[in-house]
């Protein structure tokens, strides 16, 4: 039996399920709801803008997030959906303006959990993949990557069948882990 050798800690996730702001038309800002409970600094229904978001897509309180009530925004990770959206919005619309095209905002904010959800899928893969060292979950992760232009249309049927690959595909690190003990 070959052992394996010991990862190298932290694992990292690629560049492209990481968050770029600067590359992005502020979704986490207006299509998710705000629950003040949970550290958002006050409720804001599901897409609608956060009062605190400039016309440029940039958060105008930024610096002071923390001590203005804002944990939740400081925790909060898209795992790259924004940018890989708003990317695709401007491809397919020419661009990605939400505030003056209501049919961009309507694509927007119908794929933005979507998408969020499978950026997700994709870095619970990859660190998977990096902490086993199992050539499947590499390889699911690059499948469902090629499937990256399709995400925001996906049916539910469509979403319900990868989500049920990847828990399949994930389900027996997470038997394992308890036999660890």
């Amino acid at each position: 039996m070959t052992q394996r050798q010991p990862v190298q800690l932290p694992v990292q996730l690629p560049a492209h399920l990481k968050a770029d702001c600067a590359a992005c038309v502020g979704l986490c800002c207006v299509v998710p709801p705000f629950d003040a409970a949970q550290g958002f600094g006050f409720d804001k229904p599901a897409e609608t803008p956060c009062q605190h978001l400039c016309a440029d897509h940039r958060c105008g309180i930024h610096d002071a997030l923390m001590p203005r009530g804002f944990e939740g925004c400081v925790a909060f990770d898209c795992l790259g959906a924004g940018q890989r959206l708003t990317a695709s919005a401007a491809a397919r619309f020419g661009d990605a303006d939400w505030r003056a095209r209501p049919q961009v905002a309507r694509w927007l904010f119908d794929a933005y959990p979507r998408v969020r959800q499978v950026q997700e899928w994709l870095a619970s893969l990859s660190l998977a993949a990096e902490v086993s060292g199992e050539a499947g979950l590499r390889e699911l992760a690059q499948a469902l990557e090629a499937e990256s232009a399709r995400w925001p249309d996906w049916s539910p049927a469509e979403q319900a069948a990868w989500q049920a690959r990847v828990q399949a595909a994930l389900a027996p690190l997470a038997e394992n882990r308890g036999s660890r003990k």
